[in-house]
């Protein structure tokens, strides 16, 4: 890995504060009677989570709209499930009702250590063709684990993750630059990075092919 610095801009849109311990009652309840597939859970269960935290906020759905940078539209189709938002959009989701973005993963397991194979939750985000996938049984222990596939030219650059706690990301596939507090990193296959998650993080994949990375945290937020 090549581990010389260099000097990047932050990025002009707003970073995510993701140190909130995740509810599994909470993703429960807004799974509802529908429930979801035991693979990849339904934009219905992240949308009714969506309102269910706006309600709770007090936020009527046009002042949430504004203060994500979303339209009003957009907002309603999510929260009725009928959008499939980009992965940028529950960022500023996330930021604007004050709470990580880990929380729009739905899984109906409370506890326990085993997770079968392709029992593990998915957050699927098609615009991006971004899947961050659950290796955890949830993100409300001490530890949390997670494995994503990005799509050729992803970048993160305008919505930074900042999230209190330490990170580890392994690289499994691909090439992908890291760049933290300003500081590019170049990784390859089998690289790893260590980072302080508190400083404005975020990643590129400057290929035309998909990246594969497991990451862990640890308190879990992303």
């Amino acid at each position: 890995m090549d581990d010389g610095a260099t000097p990047a801009d932050s990025g002009s849109g707003r970073s995510v504060r993701a140190a909130f311990p995740i509810d599994p009652d909470e993703i429960e309840a807004a799974i509802g009677s529908g429930g979801a597939s035991e693979t990849t859970p339904t934009m219905q269960a992240v949308g009714a989570l969506v309102r269910r935290l706006r309600v709770e906020a007090r936020l009527s759905l046009a002042t949430l709209a504004a203060s994500a940078e979303l339209s009003p539209g957009l907002l309603s189709q999510i929260e009725r499930g009928m959008g499939n938002p980009s992965f940028t959009t529950l960022v500023k989701l996330a930021h604007a009702l004050n709470v990580p973005v880990g929380r729009f993963f739905v899984s109906e397991k409370k506890a326990g250590s085993l997770v079968r194979a392709g029992e593990h939750p998915r957050l699927l985000l098609a615009e991006d063709n971004l899947v961050y996938e659950l290796l955890t049984p949830h993100m409300n222990g001490r530890l949390g684990m997670i494995r994503a596939r990005v799509n050729g030219g992803w970048n993160n650059e305008s919505e930074p993750f900042i999230h209190d706690g330490e990170e580890c990301v392994l690289l499994v596939r691909g090439e992908l630059r890291v760049t933290i507090a300003g500081d590019l990193y170049v990784m390859n296959e089998g690289d790893s990075i260590t980072y302080d998650a508190s400083l404005p993080h975020w990643y590129h994949n400057p290929t035309e092919h998909d990246v594969e990375i497991i990451g862990a945290m640890t308190p879990p937020s992303f």
